[in-house]
């Protein structure tokens, strides 16, 4: 399996940021419900969904410095600002899903000599 990769596009053609390594902690499932409980006098309890989001949570341990960590802050100014973005698991592949950025900040903190490291979440795009 190949690395993951994001394709983007900031308004001057589709832009693909290659990951230089897999992702780690990426959980097979995250799920965040927007429900109603209303519990009666009696015990019996109604609920009311009104959907379920899907998010891709992953955490980029080792960025190196260079045009690994500057593709990433491109990137990411222009996802801050809630722009759709296709997530390939696989780069060799054509299956991808399309997200928004869910965070609303980042920092690419040091994590040792010439590498960097940040947690990313991304909710899933509902057409």
């Amino acid at each position: 399996m190949s690395n993951p990769q994001i394709i983007y596009d900031p308004g001057t053609g589709p832009v693909a940021l290659p990951f230089q390594r897999q992702p780690r902690r990426v959980p097979a499932y995250s799920f965040a419900a927007t429900r109603h409980d209303n519990l009666a006098s009696s015990g019996v309890r109604e609920s009311i969904v009104e959907r379920i989001d899907r998010f891709l949570e992953l955490e980029m341990e080792y960025v190196g410095l260079g045009s690994d960590v500057k593709n990433w802050s491109s990137f990411m100014l222009w996802a801050l600002c809630g722009g759709q973005f296709a997530y390939y698991p696989d780069s060799s592949q054509t299956t991808f899903t399309n997200y928004w950025l869910e965070d609303t900040n980042w920092s690419a903190s040091y994590k040792s000599v010439g590498q960097y490291t940040f947690k990313l979440k991304f909710r899933q795009v509902v057409t």
